[in-house]
This record gives C-alpha cells, structure tokens and sequence, in this order.
C-alpha cells in the first residue's frame, strides 16, 4: 500500500483535480491522507464530501492553520503503507504514477523512485526533465545524490535553474521503514526556515537511502500559481535562509559529511541571491528601495562569503554575468541583470 499525503489550506479552487488524480489511480491499493490545516474558504467541506464517499481518505482538521511542514507531520504519523508520496493540494498527478513508480521500485529492488515533471499554466504544458535516460544510484553512488540536495559542485553549477530540481519531496517515492526507523525524519517548520524544507527532509532521507531510481517520466503536474500553499512564509526570507543554511551546516558536522559537501552548500548560497533578489525586486517599494534592498543583499556577511567562493567558469554567459555583478557588489548591474533574468525565469515557468 502507498499512503499518499496532501496539506491542504484554502484549496477550494484545485482540490478536487488533486483528490480525483488521486483516487482514480489505476493502483487502488493507497490511503490518502489530508490534512486541512486551519482552512477559512470551502476547501473543508469538499474534503468532507470527498471522505465520505471513499474509505481510503483519511482526513485530519485543524482549526488553526500551522503550515505545511506541521500538517505533512500530522499525516505521518498516522500513515501506515509500506509507500509514501507527497503532493502538494493545488498539483496532480499521471492516471498510472503509483502502479509505474511501485513497479519502478519492486523491479530494481530501490527504496526510492524519483521522476520529473510538468509546468501546467494556464495556457500551456512544460515538462521538466532532469536527464534524458533512466538512471540508477546504488551503495555510495547515492552519496553524490544526497550531496545534490545540499547544493550544485562544479559542472552543475551550469544550470542554476535546477537549484531544488532534486530536493522537491514531489514527484517522489520513498520507504516509509526508512522514515520512521531510529529516530523518525520529519519537516521543519516553514515558519522558521521559509522555503525548502522537502529539501531538508531530503537530506536526512537520502543519507539512509541503499538504492535510488530516476525515471525521465513526467508524472507529476506542477501548477504555476504564486499563491499557493507553498508559496507562503516569504516574510523577512533572508533571516529565514539563515536559519536553513544552519540546519544544513548542522548535518553536515552529524552526518560527518566532506569538503565537496560543505563547498556545495556554499554554492547553494551563493545561487540563492537570485531568489532573494526576485522577491526584492518584486515588493511594493520605490526603485530606490529595491535597490538599497539589493545592495543590502550583496552586503550580507554570509552571502559575501559564499559569492567570493563561486566559480564562475561552469555558467553560461548570462549567469556568468549575473553572478559577477553579484560577486565583485555592483549593485547597478546586478540590479539591470535582475530585471534580465527576472523576466527570463517568468517566461520559462
């Protein structure tokens, strides 16, 4: 059985596409639970409808809304298939992704399938996909997976935009023995860290991981939509990305992790101006506010550090140049450059 899990918070307009993808799955054999995590519109009474009319939701409320790593946890902890996947209530997925990724697994003998994706807009479809053939890491070959989710090392710095690619706690399947077994992996809290906490919990995964298999399969359907649930908790993102980056540098001291490890979550750092700056770029402020947001930014101890250490000859021209003006503090050019790459990045998702 797979027990499939969905935090759910003001999803009354894409819930129902969700729940359907779910529990028309050509795999019958799953549980899906959700969890309404303090919901003010009508997304709980369609869960409600939904519960009782199949007995294979479970369903959690919660009168305040906690976030989303709170409610992934609540459902964990109830979760009882040999399988676990995550999708977030606003996403769907393939009619056969459960029957494909299970087989996937048992086939190979893998505790872990992870596949790609589309980009669903309102207008068009664009899968993503991570490499072209399917691929296999066994043994300590999953090492340099598990380094992935810390950050980019050399070569992989040539495609900024896979930053998270392969830290999204979507479009995966995971053992539920190797979560729960020792000391049980759960989310931190958003509140706290801001974004990237399925990259947190990767990271203490993919350290017990034996066998991993991709497959260059666009199961998964990603909707691009800025106010979804996962999307929130920006507020005062940089102190935020602070408390991350230390939770990473953490496991690297338990998980007595090496150099090329420490130097990709450096790398992960350094990439990470470019988030900061498109939601700088994006507030309600005056230019000149942007731009003292930006220069403050560049300014920062910790990303001065990271920057200073980036290699900048795997980039292609254009990163090249953005990374530069970030680099070497010209703000001016990095703030032209923002603009550039802003709209680039708006164009491909």
């Amino acid at each position: 059985m797979v027990s499939i899990i969905v935090p759910t918070y003001n999803s009354e307009r894409h819930i129902r596409q969700c729940l359907d993808s779910i529990l028309s799955q050509s795999h019958s054999d799953l549980e899906l639970i959700c969890v309404d995590d303090g919901s003010t519109d009508g997304t709980s009474e369609i869960l409600e409808g939904y519960a009782s009319k199949d007995s294979r939701m479970k369903l959690i409320k919660r009168q305040e809304n906690l976030g989303i790593s709170s409610a992934r946890n609540a459902a964990l902890s109830v979760a009882h298939g040999e399988w676990l996947m995550f999708i977030d209530s606003d996403d769907w997925i393939s009619p056969n992704t459960c029957e494909r990724a299970i087989a996937t697994a048992r086939s190979h003998q893998a505790d872990t399938v992870a596949w790609c994706y589309t980009r669903e807009f309102a207008s068009q479809s664009l899968p993503k996909v991570f490499e072209p053939s399917e691929r296999v890491w066994e043994g300590d070959e999953v090492r340099a997976l598990h380094r992935r989710m810390f950050g980019p090392y050399h070569k992989e710095l040539s495609r900024p935009d896979l930053l998270d690619a392969w830290g999204t706690i979507w479009s995966k399947l995971y053992s539920r023995r190797l979560v729960m077994e020792g000391s049980s992996i759960t989310f931190v809290d958003t509140r706290v860290v801001g974004t990237a906490e399925d990259v947190v919990f990767n990271i203490d995964y993919f350290s017990r991981a034996k066998k991993v298999v991709y497959v260059p399969e666009p199961w998964y359907h990603y909707r691009k939509d800025m106010g979804s649930y996962s999307n929130r908790h920006r507020d005062n993102l940089c102190e935020k990305w602070d408390r991350l980056y230390d939770a990473m540098e953490q496991r690297i001291t338990t998980q007595q992790l090496g150099d090329d490890v420490k130097e990709a979550l450096q790398n992960r750092i350094a990439l990470g101006v470019l988030g900061l700056g498109i939601i700088a770029m994006r507030s309600e402020g005056t230019w000149k506010e942007r731009y003292r947001s930006l220069h403050a930014l560049l300014r920062r101890d910790r990303q001065r550090q990271a920057l200073s250490q980036l290699d900048l000859h795997h980039f292609a021209p254009h990163w090249r140049l953005f990374y530069f003006s970030a680099k070497h503090c010209l703000t001016p050019l990095f703030m032209a450059m923002q603009l550039a790459i802003g709209r680039i990045i708006n164009k491909d998702q």
